[in-house]
């Protein structure tokens, strides 16, 4: 059933396995009390679309948590694909800042007349859509592009998304308790000072802070894959008690 659940078009991280796509790199498609949310649309995120039994058509919003290529490097091709080349603008898209304004702005300009409303993800920010409210919340430390926590709030249902960043306490603080579904971009194993990524015990931090119903980890380089994620995942549902799944391209979800 689709209704409140979640696709993983693709669950690759890092630069080699997402351009050598040893893993895909689509991003999310998230279906909330019916509503179409795609988040993170990277490279082949529009031929894993449809791929999986999708429509670009059907997408009610769009949404990139940061403007690195391995979470935006489609929007231009399914707003295009989406709109019918912006004859049927988009209801929405939220994002920082950057990934639209400023000298370097990801979304192509000729394509905002495709989009009905762009809001602006920031810290501390609700955007409504319909019945479903997205949450800015935790800033992240992600190295050259504004990052933030996202949370989707219905009335029934918390899904929260935790993109790319180097932990910090803060991340401890700010984020809901007990969501139904908390996504962990979780790239490396052990933690890698030099990159501005989490790794598992990191994520397990989280998880004991936040104990949401259901856990998934993501997003993962050459080191996490021949640390075989679904052992980490295992490690991890031992360790706090919460079940986390270690996703897998074409997963689905429901919560």
């Amino acid at each position: 059933m689709l209704k409140n659940s979640i696709t993983f078009l693709g669950t690759g991280g890092g630069r080699v396995v997402v351009f050598r796509q040893i893993r895909h790199s689509g991003g999310l498609w998230l279906n909330i009390e019916g509503v179409n949310i795609l988040v993170d649309p990277g490279p082949g995120s529009l031929v894993r679309i449809f791929e999986h039994g999708f429509d670009t058509r059907d997408i009610d919003m769009v949404v990139v948590s940061h403007r690195h290529l391995d979470h935006s490097s489609d929007v231009n091709a399914v707003v295009e694909s989406a709109t019918e080349s912006t004859k049927k603008p988009l209801d929405m898209l939220v994002c920082p800042e950057d990934v639209v304004e400023g000298e370097d702005p990801i979304l192509l300009r000729y394509l905002r007349a495709g989009i009905k409303e762009i809001k602006i993800l920031k810290e501390k920010t609700d955007i409504q859509y319909r019945k479903i409210t997205v949450k800015g919340t935790v800033p992240h430390i992600h190295k050259g592009a504004q990052t933030y926590g996202i949370e989707f709030h219905t009335e029934s249902k918390k899904v929260v998304y935790v993109p790319c960043g180097k932990f910090y306490e803060g991340m401890l603080e700010g984020y809901t308790e007990n969501p139904d579904l908390m996504i962990f971009n979780t790239t490396f194993p052990q933690p890698a000072e030099q990159y501005y990524h989490l790794s598992v015990p990191d994520v397990e931090q989280m998880i004991q802070r936040y104990r949401p119903k259901k856990a998934v980890i993501t997003h993962f380089s050459i080191p996490m894959l021949k640390a075989d994620p679904e052992k980490m995942a295992a490690r991890l549902s031992r360790k706090t008690g919460v079940p986390v799944t270690a996703a897998y391209d074409g997963l689905r979800i429901n919560f």
